[in-house]
């Protein structure tokens, strides 16, 4: 690949993705938008009437995390960022599962929302379905036909690379990892399995690594998806080598095209 040639790339995720990015160049591999923290579940689903209008968050970043989550516009952001080499998405936040309010609409179970204080009162009310239900995928699956049909429509989904990194079961010391959620690493790809399953079914590239390690020196702490940075470099390969292999396609097939030639007969 061209070293000169920046990666323009979008975030649809967390961990995964955006540690896999700080171990990057930002001038050679600059963020357009960074969707964090929200299920799929959360797109177009507007669920600010059930929530208080004012609340108080620990930052910015979780302030517009919320926001965007509240409001169902994860689409709505990823597109109005501009057209990326590479769609980076993991599916670790799905991992809280959502709550379900009266009238339908959802939000995201996360950390962020539990911490709001203004939120706590509408939560009470609210469903809680979560993660690896059965209910919660076969409606995340009916999302994600919807959401990768939009993605095509805007020329992405070509551009979607997968990350399913399995959550380390060890550390480096083959310490065991501790719980997130209240799940283990093995719970957590059981039940992840069949999310990124149906993804490579709806024609999405994925890569796989199942043998990763969590590093307890990890600069957010000790997590089964806080990885050694051999897993990061193995990442960062992987997003060279697919916009690599797009780029020449592309190459492939401008190349191809016809010339007209000015003197043809008509």
């Amino acid at each position: 690949m061209d070293p000169s040639q920046p990666i323009a790339v979008t975030i649809l995720g967390s961990c995964v993705s955006r540690d896999t990015l700080e171990t990057m160049d930002r001038e050679q591999y600059p963020i357009l938008a960074y969707v964090s923290r929200q299920s799929l579940l959360t797109e177009g689903s507007d669920a600010s009437g059930n929530l208080p209008k004012k609340y108080t968050t620990s930052s910015r970043f979780q302030l517009r995390n919320v926001r965007r989550d509240v409001e169902g516009k994860q689409l709505e952001t990823i597109k109005d960022a501009g057209r990326p080499d590479v769609l980076l998405w993991d599916l670790v936040d799905e991992r809280h599962g959502i709550f379900e309010f009266s009238d339908g609409s959802v939000v995201t179970r996360s950390i962020d929302v539990l911490d709001i204080p203004e939120f706590e009162d509408a939560i009470k009310q609210a469903r809680h379905i979560p993660f690896g239900s059965d209910e919660h995928f076969e409606r995340w699956a009916k999302a994600a036909d919807a959401f990768v049909a939009r993605l095509e429509a805007a020329g992405l989904k070509e551009r979607v690379l997968v990350l399913s990194v399995n959550w380390a079961p060890f550390d480096v010391e083959g310490s065991p990892t501790p719980l997130s959620m209240g799940k283990s690493s093995g719970q957590a790809n059981s039940q992840f399995r069949r999310y990124y399953d149906y993804l490579g079914q709806l024609g999405l590239s994925i890569f796989a690594v199942e043998d990763a390690v969590a590093d307890p020196d990890h600069r957010w702490g000790l997590a089964p998806f806080h990885y050694t940075p051999e897993i990061y470099d193995r990442v960062h390969e992987a997003i060279d080598a697919f916009v690599a292999e797009r780029r020449a396609g592309e190459q492939s097939v401008s190349d191809a095209d016809p010339v007209e030639d000015s003197n043809a007969p008509n």
